[in-house]
């Protein structure tokens, strides 16, 4: 990262959110990255970004890893890692078919919406499922079940006009990294039209998003102006902007401080700083060395205790070591 000039400015105070960055779910991710270039070496396929984040992404291209989109782009017989994301079965069936050894870096969280969407199907339910078209949570999770047995809701609107096959067993889910804040306008239609909906269980809900949409609510009770650090690609790191905005702060998102614009902040003596979960915690650092290196002292506010969550390696990389 191109480190930003300094200059002058009149922040006195860094309001530095509380949980920020990495979840137990990209920490997974890119321990598993880590752990197959050390047991196997380079070259080391991954399909789509590992997790969101530019830094990640280059950090690992530099040494040896290689992001494809499709597996076709994989060479037969090589190994390859599913992303935090997941994938659909079609992707697992070309795996098998290319006789690529596949190493599972999908977050559980996501694995039991799989489950879950597969689970409801089977037993005979319609599936709403809130998410972003083309997102690779997304599209894996729509994969896992017949087309005609699923729908995709985005907007309030998608949930007014929405007309399920059936609706006497009807279930809706949700993308892990939106959350019940994200989805309560369309669950409240949902609701209101279908008296017999089942809803979704609050362990579906990713608790770093939930966590982190409340922390960065606590800065715009703080200061004026948020600092979102994250990638454009990047669900939940969108989102932290946008719970900063709708709380009437004026939010930035950027990949790292060298993408700050001086003149957001001439006309306040403070700033609040976040990261989505998908950020090391070195490029928040910097964020905040880039203030306290012109005085500005630093003020942690801590909305929740975040319980230490770990989750284990995948499964192949224990059968290699």
């Amino acid at each position: 990262m191109e480190e930003l000039p300094i200059t002058k400015n009149m922040i006195k105070t860094v309001y530095l959110a509380k949980p920020r960055g990495f979840c137990a779910g990209v920490n997974r991710a890119v321990a598993s990255v880590e752990a197959a270039l050390k047991h196997f070496g380079s070259p080391l396929y991954v399909r789509h970004q590992i997790v969101h984040n530019h830094h990640v992404v280059a950090d690992f291209e530099k040494r040896g890893v290689v992001f494809v989109e499709e597996l076709v782009q994989v060479p037969s017989g090589c190994r390859v890692i599913i992303s935090a994301h997941g994938a659909g079965p079609k992707v697992y069936k070309e795996a098998l078919k290319r006789q690529l050894h596949v190493i599972d870096a999908t977050c559980p969280l996501v694995t039991k919406v799989h489950t879950e969407v597969k689970q409801a199907v089977q037993n005979g339910y319609f599936v709403l499922y809130i998410g972003h078209r083309g997102h690779p949570e997304t599209e894996g999770v729509l994969g896992e079940v017949p087309t005609d047995m699923i729908t995709l809701l985005e907007t309030k609107d998608d949930a007014k006009q929405v007309a399920p096959l059936q609706t006497e067993k009807l279930i809706v889910l949700s993308q892990t990294t939106l959350s019940f804040d994200d989805t309560q306008e369309i669950m409240t239609v949902l609701e209101n039209r279908f008296p017999n909906l089942t809803k979704p269980s609050a362990a579906d809900i990713c608790y770093a998003t939930q966590n982190r949409q409340k922390a960065v609510k606590a800065l715009t009770e703080k200061t004026p102006v948020i600092l979102v650090i994250g990638s454009k690609e990047s669900s939940n790191s969108n989102r932290l902007k946008d719970v900063a905005s709708a709380a009437g702060a004026y939010a930035y998102l950027i990949d790292d401080i060298s993408e700050l614009h001086p003149q957001w902040l001439e006309s306040t003596s403070s700033v609040g700083i976040t990261a989505g979960a998908s950020v090391p915690e070195y490029v928040i650092t910097q964020a905040v060395n880039y203030f306290t290196n012109q005085g500005a002292a630093v003020e942690e506010i801590n909305t929740v205790t975040e319980a230490a969550i770990t989750f284990t390696l995948p499964k192949e990389l224990y059968e290699s070591a």
